[in-house]
């Protein structure tokens, strides 16, 4: 398999860069281990540039992607128990949504990474994942988006301008790199 090139790997590069810069320089309140963080985050790199140019078959992927998920474990220890929880609840309110925002990208780095294995074996062509989700409510953003709480196993908030979607609609979500619209952070589409 052309790994060197397969569309999920260069994602996960740019997820990991997305992770480092946000570890970096957004400034969470609370506590965690910064520095650890940032070092674990760090050794990823070599794993990713292993996988890159592996050539590995999809059925030998998992074995390669180990210590990557292993690293993640690994992180998630370093944030703290319910990190994003203590982070948001520290947070000062001039600072809630760039707060929102970076928990946002952690989260979506981490699952980018982790589940690497899975987008190579399943042939996804397009580097981010698209899930069933329950909206579980609606309201508005402005005249023309809406702020939707949709449950994918985990809540997430995604932005969209289908002004048709209401409450208890099965929709299809592709989780991507989180943006700010109206002061409300969007975790896909």
């Amino acid at each position: 398999m052309d790994t060197q090139n397969n569309i999920n790997i260069l994602v996960a590069e740019k997820a990991l860069e997305l992770l480092k810069k946000t570890l970096e320089s957004t400034r969470f309140e609370g506590v965690w281990k910064k520095k650890d963080a940032l070092q674990i985050t760090d050794s990823m790199k070599s794993d990713i540039m292993a996988i890159k140019f592996s050539y590995a078959e999809k059925e030998n992927i998992s074995e390669i992607t180990a210590p990557i998920k292993e690293k993640i474990s690994q992180l998630q220890a370093s944030l703290g128990e319910g990190w994003s929880s203590n982070f948001l609840s520290n947070a000062r309110k001039e600072n809630k949504t760039s707060t929102k925002m970076g928990i946002a990208k952690i989260i979506f780095s981490m699952n980018t990474l982790y589940f690497l294995d899975r987008r190579i074996k399943q042939d996804n062509h397009y580097g981010v994942d698209t899930i069933v989700g329950k909206i579980l409510s609606v309201s508005k953003a402005s005249d023309s988006l809406l702020i939707c709480n949709v449950d994918i196993k985990r809540a997430i908030t995604v932005l969209t301008n289908d002004m048709s979607i209401k409450d208890g609609d099965v929709v299809a979500i592709s989780i991507l790199p989180p943006k700010e619209f109206y002061g409300q952070v969007s975790e896909g589409m």
